[in-house]
Parts: structure tokens; sequence; C-alpha cells
């Protein structure tokens, strides 16, 4: 399959999961069909549920630099649907050609992160109040800037505190062991690893629930990549990741 990670259905339940993010590549989902597979190239038709209407995308999964310009390509021949270009992360891409950026990375998980800090202490929350969302509201805030409550059917919580003040969140998604909204750590604690510590338990807590892998996204808030961009995905990347991909929007 296109991930090396998963069949077909497979990929298709997670991406369905993931659609609950409502990203520029991941919608609600109405149906997902594999109309063609390739040793480099697969093509995928989707159709979202945007605002109670049907909306048409295509989704070409890419696997060697060398092919990208022929799985560009093979997406304008889909006239009339959102073209969507996932890549390994080193391809060149012309950034002019392109609306919306994301990345996608996965991990084993059973794989080494950098040394996390220790003084950092977690807890796990499978079910909360309105005191326990008071304490994630601080973390986001303080993060990224704004609050999105994690939800009771979907997300195991992960919180990390550092001298008995909460620093640090994550929301696993128990349905695709995707990190939904990332790792978030305040900004005042940034650069001590405390990240590190998130994602090590996150990788932990997925593993003994059966999972093989974990996944994450992050949509970049410009086509070049903020400061905050770049430095989730460096983050990201510093550890170790299985997979990494680039995923584009093309302008149509």
């Amino acid at each position: 399959m296109m991930l090396k990670l998963m069949d077909f259905e497979n990929f298709v339940r997670w991406y369905t999961e993931l659609g609950k993010l409502k990203i520029f590549w991941a919608k609600p989902v109405k149906n997902v069909k594999l109309v063609r597979e390739g040793e480099d190239i697969s093509f995928i038709n989707i159709k979202w549920l945007v605002k109670s209407k049907v909306k048409r995308a295509v989704l070409a999964f890419v696997k060697r630099e060398e092919k990208v310009t022929e799985g560009i390509r093979g997406l304008k021949e889909y006239k009339g649907s959102t073209k969507i270009l996932i890549v390994p992360e080193d391809s060149f891409v012309d950034l002019n050609a392109i609306n919306a950026r994301s990345i996608l990375y996965f991990w084993n998980t059973s794989t080494k992160t950098l040394k996390p800090n220790k003084d950092v202490r977690l807890k796990v929350y499978y079910k909360w109040g309105e005191r326990e969302l008071e304490l994630f509201k601080g973390v986001h805030k303080q993060s990224w800037g704004f609050f999105i409550p994690p939800r009771l059917q979907d997300h195991i919580v992960i919180l990390g505190f550092l001298h008995d003040e909460p620093v640090a969140l994550a929301y696993l998604n128990t349905n695709n062991f995707n990190i939904d909204y990332g790792v978030h750590v305040v900004r005042l604690h940034w650069r001590k690893r405390i990240g590190t510590r998130i994602l090590a338990e996150l990788l932990k807590v997925a593993k003994s629930m059966g999972s093989s892998n974990v996944s994450v996204v992050r949509v970049f808030r410009s086509i070049r990549g903020t400061s905050s961009d770049i430095r989730a995905r460096e983050f990201y990347k510093a550890n170790n990741p299985l997979i990494r991909m680039s995923v584009f929007r093309l302008i149509d």
C-alpha cells in the first residue's frame, strides 16, 4: 500500500477518522475508492461531505521523488476535483503551484525517541470534567493561542506537569492512533525535551493498546511555513519518525 504500513482497508479506516480534523486534505468522508495502484504512484478518489454537500477530491501517493512530476501530471487529469499530492518529504515541489501544505509523519511504536525530560510527571486521562478541561485549555492557549477540546469518544489525553504545573498536552485518537492537533508545550518551556516526554508516552500507550504505529499531521499556516511550523516539523523530525511525507494541495 502507499504508506507501506497498512493495506487499503486499514488506510480507509485511518483516513476516515482523520477526516474529523477537517483539514484541507482530510474532511468528513462519504466514500473512498482506490482507482489506480501502481508500483510508484497510487490514486484515490474521495467524496467529502462539506456543509451537507458532496465535494470530490483525488489523492496521489508518490513513493519516489523522481516520480513527483508524473504524479502531478496524473492529478491534472481529474477535472473538477480537489487535487492532493502526497510525496516523500524531501521531494522538490514548486511552491508556486500549491495553495496549502502539510506534513504527515508516522512512528513505529517501538521507536526510540530523543532522551526525554524525566522531570516531567505525566498523567493519562481516559475521561475528564470541567476542571480537567481548564487545565487542558491553559496549555493549548499558552502553546498555540486557542483551545480545541478533546472528544470523549475518540481521545486519550496525556498531560505533562513540571513542578506540579501543567506544561504539555497531547490527544491520542484511539480509533486511528493519530496525535490529533499535535504535541503542545507551553512556550515558556520550549526546548527542554518536554514534548519528547509526551511523544514517548504516546508511543508507549499506543503500543499497549495493540497499535504498531502512531501518526501526526501538521498543517502549515503559510506555504513556506511560519517559524512555528518549522519548529514543530523539526521537533517531530528529530524524534526519528519511520515515514515522513509532505502533503500539498495543487492550484487548479
